[in-house]
């Protein structure tokens, strides 16, 4: 057998330079040795293959069976009007066309209160957070990453072979500023902060914020700002990206929002830095789904509201209170889960899980395991204390 095909009687002949293997010559195959890969040989990068991935425990979490406190989402469903946008845009027979966006980047601006210019929409905020470091980090630099907190930092970190650092969040004195100022090198590259953090929710100030990014121009600041609307929003730094060019903000709509299936999240920064970070980001990453859900939730997003408020001014007030009477040492939060420590946190987390609610089992920064308890509607809580009060006393 040859490597071509005959040729064509109507071929013209072509000028070559060198040695040319006749058509009518059979291949000749390379050694072996020379072509064949090892079986035990990878092509995938070597610090990729030392990696392990985040398993977050996903599977199992029916919200007709369960009580989902332990992911920190929105704990009741979504309003019809959101829902009903999306039977109508399956109904209309669009799922076989690519998505198109339309005004959702101005209408994420507009909410988020930047220039539509500062601003781009990404797939969740976890998206957000690997576009900027993969855009900022070189191989080999350095990241701050306080700890403990979401695992995702350091995943992507580790994927772009970053030194990670780690100074410790402190359940009395709060955020480390002063450790994280010491770190700082010129071969930093990133400093991660999220706020409030997760899993302790712990608040960092926008004055320590900006204390970190004039210390270091040369570093990218990423602030996670996932839980955003249960914060204060004077805390937000959000009016300081025309200042500061090295800052960056991740968001979500996962959480007070409601819709983490459907994966939607923003990031605000200057505007060169949107415009660099869309060259990386692909054309259709969000799915239509996302876009069509969020306009109608935009459009009359009082049930948001109405959730932080329920969570903020009376479920989370109620279950500190309950903590408290009962001796169990939790961290401060500004966020909607608590962080607490109790004697055997997992075999409390399974017998809370046998009454029917889930919460999550998570380590602090000296390794010492709690329970990350995300608060829900009043009467969600009412039943977690009630089991509690219970398994407490038994």
């Amino acid at each position: 057998s040859s490597c071509l095909p005959p040729p064509s009687p109507h071929a013209r002949p072509r000028a070559h330079r060198g040695t040319v293997r006749s058509r009518s010559e059979p291949c000749l195959e390379r050694p072996r040795e020379l072509v064949a890969r090892p079986a035990a040989m990878s092509v995938i990068k070597e610090h990729i293959r030392k990696l392990t991935p985040y398993l977050p425990p996903l599977e199992g979490r029916d919200p007709s069976k369960f009580i989902l406190l332990d992911f920190n989402e929105r704990t009741v469903p979504v309003p019809s009007h959101v829902t009903e946008a999306l039977k109508d845009f399956i109904d209309q027979g669009g799922l076989q066309k690519y998505p198109s966006y339309g005004s959702m980047q101005a209408d994420i601006a507009a909410y988020a209160g930047v220039r539509t210019e500062e601003c781009m929409f990404t797939n969740g905020s976890d998206q957000g957070i690997d576009l900027v470091i993969r855009c900022c980090c070189e191989k080999g630099t350095e990241a701050i990453i306080p700890a403990p907190t979401f695992a995702m930092y350091e995943q992507a970190a580790e994927s772009e072979c970053l030194t990670i650092c780690r100074p410790h969040f402190d359940r009395l004195k709060g955020f480390p500023l002063e450790e994280v100022l010491g770190m700082i090198v010129p071969n930093t590259s990133i400093i991660v902060l999220s706020n409030p953090n997760n899993p302790t929710g712990t608040p960092i100030s926008r004055e320590a914020i900006l204390a970190v990014a004039k210390h270091a121009p040369h570093c990218a600041i990423l602030v996670d700002e996932c839980y955003y609307e249960f914060m204060g929003p004077e805390e937000s730094v959000k009016g300081d990206i025309g200042d500061f060019p090295n800052l960056f903000i991740c968001r979500t709509f996962s959480k007070t929002w409601g819709i983490p299936s459907l994966r939607l999240g923003y990031v605000l920064t200057c505007e060169a830095n949107i415009n660099a970070l869309t060259c990386v980001r692909g054309p259709y990453d969000i799915n239509q789904f996302a876009g069509v859900a969020l306009k109608a939730a935009l459009a009359n997003n009082k049930y948001v509201w109405d959730f932080v408020d329920e969570v903020n001014k009376q479920a989370k007030p109620k279950f500190q209170e309950f903590l408290t009477r009962k001796g169990i040492t939790f961290w401060p939060t500004s966020a909607n889960f608590i962080f607490c420590y109790f004697d055997d946190p997992n075999g409390l987390e399974q017998k809370i899980r046998a009454r029917g609610i889930l919460v999550r089992p998570k380590k602090d920064a000296e390794g010492v395991l709690g329970l990350r308890i995300t608060i829900g509607t009043v009467e969600q809580m009412d039943a977690l204390m009630k089991v509690l009060e219970e398994l407490l006393a038994s």
